[in-house]
């Protein structure tokens, strides 16, 4: 699976994905495991198909048999994250149990992984952002076909965008800039470019309106005349 811009822009949508991604990418790096995106959807994956069956505990250990025993640990760690992520609850299950079991088999590699995926929550935490709740059991795994219905609508945006840019009207700008920017924000910072577009050219068109008139008295000897009701007392000019 290819880790374009489009995919990681669709997981970077989800919370706990956007805290995991520094160590994910850190574990890249050290041990040559696929890319977040990558290993973020075969737990995902993972995720969907335990929902499904009425024994996840004993169908965990097959799920993960095309990986290298690296990738595998940190699909697993993932899973596990996921898990608890969905039920913040203390509480024991024979899945989480079971899948426990599997990573204590690999405690060194285990530790290594826990360890980069708090380091990695925490800085998050620190800047300030959160980490919503989730039912991966109900969510669908991305696709390259929502990449493409994604791009097809920030095309449509761009364009729109442009043809209210360049209309130079004031109020359809400000209307467009609204509606872009509410679905932006629940759509995850998709438009945001165009949002910023948007908002930088409505500044210059109101401050180019509401710029001042300069107005210069033109004196010429024996030419004005500064009488009662006389009209000669400057012209004005617009810049």
């Amino acid at each position: 699976m290819s880790n374009n811009i489009d995919l990681l822009t669709i997981c970077l949508e989800d919370s706990l994905f956007a805290a995991l991604y520094d160590a994910l990418c850190n574990l890249e790096t050290k041990w040559h495991t696929s890319s977040p995106v990558d290993m973020w959807i075969e737990a995902l994956s993972a995720r969907q198909k335990l929902s499904k069956s009425r024994r996840p505990d004993l169908l965990l250990r097959q799920l993960f048999v095309g990986l290298n025993p690296n990738e595998a640990v940190v699909a697993k760690a993932i899973l596990m994250w996921i898990l608890f992520n969905e039920d913040r609850s203390t509480g024991k299950s024979p899945l989480k149990d079971a899948l426990a079991r599997m990573l204590l088999e690999h405690h060194e590699t285990w530790n290594v992984v826990y360890s980069e995926f708090r380091k990695s929550e925490s800085r998050n935490e620190q800047m300030g952002y959160e980490i919503t709740q989730t039912d991966y059991s109900k969510n669908a795994v991305p696709t390259k076909v929502q990449c493409q219905e994604i791009s097809q609508n920030c095309n449509l945006a761009h364009e729109m965008v442009s043809y209210a840019l360049e209309s130079h009207n004031l109020q359809m700008c400000y209307a467009l800039y609204y509606i872009l920017s509410h679905i932006d924000y629940q759509e995850g910072h998709t438009y945001e470019n165009e949002v910023r577009r948007l908002a930088k050219q409505t500044d210059e068109m109101e401050k180019a309106n509401h710029e001042p008139r300069k107005v210069e008295n033109i004196f010429q000897k024996d030419s004005c005349n500064f009488e009662p009701g006389s009209t000669l007392n400057g012209d004005v000019l617009k810049q």
